[in-house]
């Protein structure tokens, strides 16, 4: 239906409510819009567009970031009119052609969004607020999940098609590889990628840098740490594979090139074993897999001659020549009297994103002209490479690092290469300690180098971050920058001193953190997270102390290393503990030797119980001393915990266990931090009697201490829900599951939620709320089985068809159950062998014994396949 003539008339420059009106003057680039005048201004002079573009344009700016589908831009901008999508269409060419080919990107089937960046000061409607809102959450979401991308990103310029071109990509694939010559911009690319898609998936979106990661075995540890999930088992891969079935997510996998082949085997088994897992991977190369469609980036697009710089502008490559030449110096501007020497610079430069943003940052004290014009032999270093066999990185990026390199002082070029030594991220702190110092041209102060470091982050030869919590800036050399300055390192012969100056300060860092975990001044969640932004540098680090055959710096670093390393797979925690334990001779402190062995028991209790209770003893027996006055009373107390913690996992331990618990309790100083308490507490909690009333009291102690001391007390929650059904008391166990289940609900932490689950549908059948059960159980099963957790839960099954009057299939569930726990060499909880003899009991009662027991060993050869349909089943069968 139409608008009568008579009111169409005021309607142009209103907008839908969907959309809100913009009023204020709003200034972007070279443009400005005036929205009471309704004029659009470029480079000051007004710019020619229909009522409809105009209106098209206050639609989108009023909501910078933001994804309007084409109902609300039409409803926005033809208010009571039916038109066809065609006119949208239209208008937005129209606009593009005066403001070029990036302000506004196409979502296709979806919409437009408004990509420019708003000058600091544009004031925008009073409804619109953020100039890139975040997506909304699933609803199933928690209200924040871990990606890893920057708080904010670059604009993006000259990719608006592309980025289009892999939403629509990713929609219908599972596995896009972007690929593309280094330098080409992939990785912003797929930052902004992942940005757009935040809310589109249960799990989020989630990027990983694998820039550091030169080793194989290294790479599922680093996809499970992005993630925020727990490797199982010694196995990495297939333990990520367990962890990430039940995601629905994007994952981003940058810099795969270094570890090519075997970014391939994972990508396959990931996508192999989690069907909602989408995989986006940035590399030079294919991973020649079945499943990849692979997009190619080029490089950006360069005119074919001169130009006017109005026209000029619309190709990517001057496009982002301006942008970052204004980044650096807001007066600078492209005219039409040195548009062809900034065209003839981007085609000289191939393109690459790079090697254009290194040439803008010297623009503007250069000039346009000049900059071209300087490059002489360095052009010719640019296009000819004397190694027909370097890879293409070498003759293209290689080639843009010499050339800005040229124009770097001598303090500059020291402090350049002299940030190789660090691996990943580093904080201002520790690169004043280890890069300032004599050059070739004096004494490099340490301010002095602050200076230098700021020039070298305006060339972008240094990326700055600020991770997601940290107020504290982190430098870094990207993976190939890094590459050519190591080079540089070693030329100038400072290689040697520079990595020992790195390994002395990361040592200092690492044994400063392994009395701060324990001083009450960091939570220890907050810790984690801090220690792990430098957990490359002390793997760089560990790996020079032991080439300088430094021992003590060694094991300051792998100690504290092994205390960080709960996501850790179980074989590298195992063969980091052992190559620990080889580096311990008589010249090594007693304390850090203690520090050693109380560090592997803890680590070492769950796969290898009896390795744990050797280094527990030794750590004891080391820690007589420390009871001594002037002694480290609280080593002393740890090494009784781990002994207690140990000793409770070997056969016949029970004695020393109570034995070393004692000793702890005796040890321990009640004005002590929760972080230290926490540990006598849970090794009371783990050594109680499940059954026990007072079990339930210890692990709320326990849990206590733990939320005090800054972790999440996630598994201490599941047992503490398990303690309480077995001393009983349902009630409580239904109250703390539930809150458990809520808190770990849409979350990636699934494991835990299958052992809350499950745990929590076993108390709802003691309180008799069967429907109750059921749901917990069906929803609990599935990933029982991914994280191996099926003696857990198949008693619980098997009651459940008891109580439900379905004694078949009891039947065959307690079979099932029986096997599970052959399998696994496991003995039954308190709670499990109360739910199998009750299945038991009921079924037997029902069928007799003869057919009991012909089900029941039917029930053993069942596969895990078939047991939903048995266990959920509507009736008996």
């Amino acid at each position: 239906m139409q608008v009568p003539p008579s009111e169409r008339a005021a309607l142009p420059s209103k907008l839908a409510p969907a959309v809100p009106a913009l009023t204020a003057d709003l200034r972007f680039g070279r443009h400005l819009i005036q929205p009471l005048e309704r004029r659009l201004l470029v480079d000051g002079e007004p710019a020619g567009l229909g009522a409809r573009a105009f209106d098209l344009l206050l639609a989108l700016a009023a909501q910078p970031g933001t994804l309007l589908t084409k109902s609300q831009l039409l409803d926005a901008v033809w208010p009571g009119l039916v038109v066809e999508e065609s006119n949208l269409a239209t208008q937005i060419s129209a606009l593009r052609k005066v403001l070029g080919g990036d302000v506004i990107v196409t979502i296709p089937g979806r919409g437009y969004r408004f990509s420019a960046r708003i000058e600091a000061g544009a004031d925008l409607a009073p409804e619109s607020h953020a100039a890139t809102p975040a997506a909304p959450a699933p609803a199933s979401a928690p209200a924040k999940l871990q990606t890893n991308l920057p708080a904010t990103l670059p604009r993006i310029v000259g990719r608006a098609d592309d980025l289009a071109a892999l939403h629509e990509l990713v929609d219908q694939h599972r596995l896009v590889s972007i690929v593309g010559a280094g330098g080409m911009g992939k990785s912003l690319l797929t930052q902004h990628l992942l940005d757009g898609r935040r809310g589109n998936y249960v799990h989020g979106v989630c990027w990983v840098d694998l820039a550091t990661v030169t080793d194989e075995a290294l790479l599922a540890g680093a996809v499970a740490a992005a993630l925020g999930v727990q490797l199982g088992g010694r196995e990495a891969i297939p333990g990520l594979c367990r962890a990430v079935v039940p995601l629905q997510v994007l994952l981003a996998l940058d810099n795969a090139e270094q570890v090519l082949e075997g970014v391939a085997r994972m990508a396959a088994a990931l996508l192999d074993a989690a069907q909602d897992l989408r995989l986006v991977v940035t590399s030079q190369v294919p991973l020649k897999l079945a499943a990849e469609r692979v997009y190619r980036v080029g490089p950006l697009a360069v005119p074919p001659g001169p130009l006017p710089a109005a026209q000029a502008c619309e190709f990517g490559a001057v496009a982002l020549f301006v942008e970052r030449a204004r980044a650096a110096d807001s007066r600078f501007m492209l005219t039409d009297a040195n548009a062809p020497a900034a065209i003839e610079l981007c085609r000289a430069l191939d393109g690459l994103a790079l090697a254009i943003e290194l040439a803008a940052a010297r623009a503007p004290m250069l000039g346009v002209q000049r900059l071209a014009a300087s490059m002489g032999d360095r052009l010719k270093l640019l296009t000819t490479s004397h190694n027909r066999a370097a890879p293409p990185r070498q003759q293209t990026l290689r080639a843009a690092m010499e050339w800005s390199h040229g124009f770097l002082d001598e303090r500059e070029r020291a402090v350049f290469r002299r940030l190789a030594v660090f691996a990943g991220s580093t904080s201002l702190t520790t690169i004043q300690q280890v890069v300032a110092g004599t050059t070739g041209d004096g004494e490099l102060e340490e301010w002095a180098l602050l200076d230098a470091l700021a020039l070298l982050v305006d060339r972008s030869l240094v990326n700055v971050i600020v991770p997601d919590g940290s107020v504290e800036p982190r430098y870094r050399l990207l993976n190939s920058t890094r590459a050519y300055a190591l080079e540089r390192l070693k030329e100038a012969g400072e290689e040697e001193a520079l990595r020992g100056r790195h390994m002395q300060a990361v040592a200092a860092f690492c044994d400063s953190a392994w009395h701060q975990v324990f001083s009450g001044d960091i939570g220890w969640h907050d810790w984690l997270q801090s220690f792990q932004l430098d957990a490359d540098n002390a793997r760089e680090a560990m790996s020079q102390a032991l080439i300088s055959r430094d021992r003590v710096a060694a094991l300051q670093i792998g100690t504290t290393c092994l205390h960080a390393s709960y996501d850790m797979p179980a074989a590298q925690q195992l063969a980091l503990a052992e190559q620990c334990a080889a580096l311990v001779d008589d010249d090594v402190p007693a304390s850090l030797q203690g520090r050693l062995a109380v560090r592997i028991a803890l680590t070492l209790v769950d796969i290898r119980p009896d390795l744990a209770l050797e280094a527990a003893t030794k750590a004891w027996a080391l820690g007589q001393a420390w009871e001594m006055p002037g002694g480290d009373r609280f080593l002393a107390y740890l090494a009784a915990c781990s002994v207690a913690m140990a000793a409770g996992r070997n056969p016949g331990g029970a004695l020393q266990q109570q034995t070393a618990l004692g000793q702890a309790r005796a040890l321990e100083d009640p004005r002590w931090p929760p972080q230290r308490r926490v540990w006598r507490a849970r090794v009371e909690f783990a050594s109680a009697d499940a059954a026990s009333p007072l079990t339930g009291r210890l692990g709320r102690a326990a849990l206590s201490l733990e939320v005090a001391s800054g972790g999440s007390g996630y598994y201490t929650r599941c047992q503490l829900i398990a303690a309480e059904l077995a001393a009983q008391d349902a009630p409580a166990a239904t109250q703390t599951g539930e809150a458990l289940v809520a808190e770990l609900q849409g979350g990636r932490n699934e494991r835990a939620l299958a052992f809350a689950q499950t745990h929590l549908a076993a108390a709802w059948m003691a309180l008799g709320d069967l429907s109750r059960a059921r749901s917990l159980a069906q929803a609990a099963w599935p990933r029982s089985l991914v994280f191996g957790l099926r003696p857990y839960g198949a008693e619980h099954l098997a009651a459940l068809a008891a109580l439900e009057a379905r004694p078949h299939a009891a039947a065959r569930l307690a079979g099932y159950a029986d096997e599970a726990c052959s399998a696994n060499s496991q003995t039954r909880g308190p709670n499990e062998a109360h739910a199998y003899a009750l299945a038991c009991t009921r079924a037997r009662a029902a069928l007799g014994d003869a057919e009991f027991d012909h089900l029941h060993a039917e029930g053993r050869l069942l596969r895990d396949e078939q047991i939903k349909a048995i266990a959920f089943a509507a009736s008996d069968a």
